[in-house]
């Protein structure tokens, strides 16, 4: 009979605990314990600090990741080629050259750049025939140009082949054409038509004529 009774006592005292852990579950620490309020203390529910759950801890980890980025620059680099013609400059059907013209030793300066027509120098007409010692005469109707030099008389036709040296017909290999508002004549043929010597020296570009 003591046996069952002291059972008895032993289950309630243990119900009677549980039950008082339960209604005081409170706020614990991190080692899973704290501090007996007044309350808990007045109703016999704890004394001081004290665990909860077996003083066991839950611990959390935390993961951290790390963002990384990595950023590629890709730099282009742009070439550009430019082709510098010193001596050649496509425009409308001729081509601009820089030349040297020398008359009996003395550089003569043009007032239109030098072109080449089908192969054929064409320098300013005036720059040439004064350096020549020659006379000019224009006609604006016909486009006609007449120059004199002694006995020799030569006729060239603005954007006309035909030409004349005395009263023999030639055939020139490029016709005089106006650049810029300069009647530009195959170089040769203006010198050679008054008997003068001409030289090309296609390395320097250079145009040396001679007057007898």
């Amino acid at each position: 009979m003591k046996k069952i009774v002291a059972l008895v006592v032993s289950l309630a005292l243990l119900l009677s605990v549980q039950t008082a852990a339960l209604a005081h579950s409170g706020r614990t620490d991190a080692n899973g314990g704290h501090n007996c309020s007044e309350k808990s203390k007045q109703k016999g529910l704890c004394t001081g600090y004290h665990y909860h759950n077996s003083g066991t801890t839950n611990s959390g980890s935390k993961s951290t990741s790390t963002k990384s980025s990595s950023t590629s620059t890709t730099k282009s680099t742009s070439t550009k080629s430019s082709t510098n013609s010193k001596k050649a400059t496509p425009n409308k059907g001729y081509t601009t050259v820089d030349i040297t013209l020398i008359v009996n030793g003395s550089i003569v300066p043009l007032d239109q750049k030098a072109v080449t027509v089908n192969g054929t120098v064409l320098i300013p007409l005036k720059n040439m025939f004064d350096a020549l010692g020659a006379t000019l005469e224009w006609d604006q109707s016909t486009k006609k140009i007449t120059a004199y030099k002694g006995d020799t008389t030569v006729e060239l036709t603005v954007d006309s082949t035909a030409a004349r040296k005395q009263d023999k017909a030639l055939t020139l290999q490029a016709k005089p054409i106006v650049i810029n508002g300069y009647t530009m004549v195959p170089a040769r043929f203006a010198a050679e038509s008054f008997d003068a010597v001409v030289e090309w020296d296609s390395q320097s570009s250079t145009i040396t004529i001679t007057t007898p």
